[in-house]
């Protein structure tokens, strides 16, 4: 083959002599043919891939299982890492409600810090905020009961006397009057009569107040006692301290 083309007669017309083909030529339609060639190798081999790897899929695809949720028994406290036992949530803590009381003192540990030091029963006390207070009188009385959950019987009626020593209007209606009998404090609890009258309403400079406490105490604990009056809670608390009426 010599490489040369004859002349070509296009449909009803003249003789059309083509160029002879040279070797570049040639070379040009062999790879144009190879490379098409390979393309197309390759889309088979992709579309292959593609049909083989979704089949393996579809075989391997399986439901996935879900655990069984049961019932058991909830999980109680237990010691911690540092080995210290954790709080129950459930469990109230002191002060909350249902929890251990926390207003009352311990025998072991004595009054608050801001209590100031104890005074007799027929000395006056003088709070840090310059008023001054005294039992005006301190007796053995049959207690009343009117109010929810109080129980009638020995009680012992407490009359204190409040004096504003400063140069302003006292607000009296946070004032708090406790008792407490033996050497190991027991509360008196409060009861409605007889002639209960609480410290309330202001106090003008120089002027004083009276009122009487009535507290459910037996005879018997009587012996020390002893009555904390307090006008406020931001100043300290006086204590007076001796044997009661009837002990």
């Amino acid at each position: 083959m010599t490489g040369e083309v004859g002349p070509v007669r296009p449909p009803g017309g003249e003789l059309v002599a083509r160029p002879p083909q040279t070797p570049d030529d040639r070379r040009r339609r062999v790879l144009v043919v190879a490379a098409g060639a390979v393309a197309a190798l390759a889309v088979g081999a992709t579309a292959w891939a593609v049909v083989a790897g979704g089949g393996d899929v579809a075989a391997t695809a399986s439901p996935t299982a879900t655990a069984p949720v049961t019932s058991g028994p909830t999980a109680t406290a237990g010691p911690d890492a540092s080995g210290e036992p954790v709080p129950d949530p459930t469990t109230p803590a002191p002060g909350e409600p249902g929890g251990g009381a926390t207003d009352d003192p311990d025998p072991e540990q004595g009054f608050d810090p801001t209590t100031e030091d104890a005074v007799a029963l027929d000395a006056t006390a003088t709070f840090d905020s310059g008023v001054t207070a005294r039992l005006g009188a301190v007796e053995a009385v049959e207690g009343e009961a009117q109010g929810p959950g109080e129980v009638a019987g020995p009680a012992v009626r407490v009359t204190v006397e409040v004096t504003n020593g400063t140069d302003e209007p006292l607000d009296l209606g946070t004032s708090v009057v406790n008792v407490y009998g033996g050497t190991d404090r027991v509360p008196g609890e409060p009861l409605s009569g007889p002639g209960v009258d609480v410290l309330a309403g202001e106090l003008a400079p120089g002027e004083t107040a009276t009122a009487t406490y009535v507290f459910a105490l037996d005879a018997g604990l009587r012996d020390p006692l002893q009555v904390t009056v307090s006008h406020d809670p931001t100043v300290t608390t006086v204590l007076f301290e001796g044997a009661g009426p009837g002990a």
